[in-house]
This record gives C-alpha cells, structure tokens and sequence, in this order.
C-alpha cells in the first residue's frame, strides 16, 4: 500500500519538494561554512521522494548525538523556509478530502526540516 501511496506522493508534490531539499544542498556548498549541512539535505531530498512507510523518531531515542550548535544554525538560515514550504504544501493538500493523506505527510516531514539534527525518518519495521 506505502509503494502506491509514495508514487501518488511523487505526482502530488513529491517532487517539487524533493527539488527543494536538493537545491537547498547545492546552494549550501556555495559558502565554505555550510558544507556540513549538505549531508542532512541530501538525505532528506531522498527521503522526501517516499515518505510513506516511514516514521519520524528522535535521535536521542535511537542513541545518536545532537548538535546543539549546528541545528540553531540550521533553522536560522535553512530549516525556517523548508519547513514553511512543507507547511504550505502540507495546507494546501489538506483542503481537498483526497490530500489529507498527503497533507499529513508534508506535516511528518515539516518537523524532520526544521531541525534534522533532532528527528530523523525511519524506516516502519
């Protein structure tokens, strides 16, 4: 059912986003100081192609560090307008019946792009 869902999602906005998250990772290799985001944007770029099937955790429940300092930076200079896009996306699928599933997942993953240093998508088992 996830794989149907996620192939609706690529035709729905899925795309267009996944776009974002790609753009957002080139552009943060232009200034030398960014560089450390790109890994956090490339996987999220994946990650938004298939949201569905997947769930959102904390890093700290799945025993991996956090970065106090770079999420700070993050959401002051990437995570405001990515999640602002999500949530954008998120409301205007919301308002149809047929895009409330796919309204939900732009939400899921609003959280995960405002501070990807926090949450993290995985996999449901």
């Amino acid at each position: 059912m996830s794989f149907l869902l996620n192939i609706l999602w690529l035709i729905f906005g899925g795309i267009e986003m996944a776009l974002a998250w790609l753009i957002t990772g080139v552009v943060c290799i232009i200034p030398i100081v960014t560089i450390p985001f790109c890994g956090a944007c490339f996987k999220m770029a994946k990650n938004s192609l298939t949201p569905f099937g997947k769930r959102v955790v904390s890093r700290e429940s799945i025993g991996l560090p956090t970065s106090t300092i770079r999420a700070v930076i993050w959401i002051i200079f990437f995570g405001i307008w990515l999640a602002l896009g999500h949530l954008m996306c998120g409301i205007s699928l919301c308002l149809t019946i047929i895009g409330i599933p796919f309204g939900i997942q732009h939400f899921k993953l609003m959280k995960v792009a405002f501070n990807p240093y926090n949450y993290e998508l995985k996999d449901n088992i």
